[in-house]
């Protein structure tokens, strides 16, 4: 299991007040992806869940999420989050070829200055 990649997942899951941000149903869904897939997992099935709720408690630390704000006249949605400027370009850049490799491979933290210094490195 790669954090990063679920780290993307996440951050793509807080996309504007679409619907509500739930961490352990992309953990879910993550778990799912990694057993057909067949990958070494190393977590249980409920520390894949934990582990999502505290990275995105950490993301939102960190400010590359927040709380979604109403838009317009339409109905607020519970739960809803949305992605910072941070945020956006840490999922921006998460989405290229080998970026979540290369994360991982810093053994960066989701630590908002490490991330803006990585994300620095891969512009230069």
């Amino acid at each position: 299991m790669e954090m990063w990649e679920l780290v993307r997942r996440l951050i793509a899951g807080a996309n504007g007040g679409c619907q509500s941000f739930t961490p352990s149903l992309i953990g879910d869904l993550y778990h799912r992806d990694l057993v057909v897939a067949k990958q070494e997992i190393g977590l249980t099935y409920q520390e894949v869940l934990d582990f999502a709720d505290c990275l995105s408690e950490q993301m939102q630390e960190e400010g590359l999420i927040r709380q979604a704000g109403v838009r317009g006249r339409g109905p607020a949605i519970l739960g809803a989050m949305e992605r910072t400027e941070l945020g956006e370009e840490l999922y921006d850049a998460l989405r290229g070829h080998n970026v979540v490799s290369f994360f991982e491979g810093m053994h960066a933290e989701v630590d908002a200055a490490e991330i803006r210094r990585l994300l620095h490195q891969l512009n230069s």
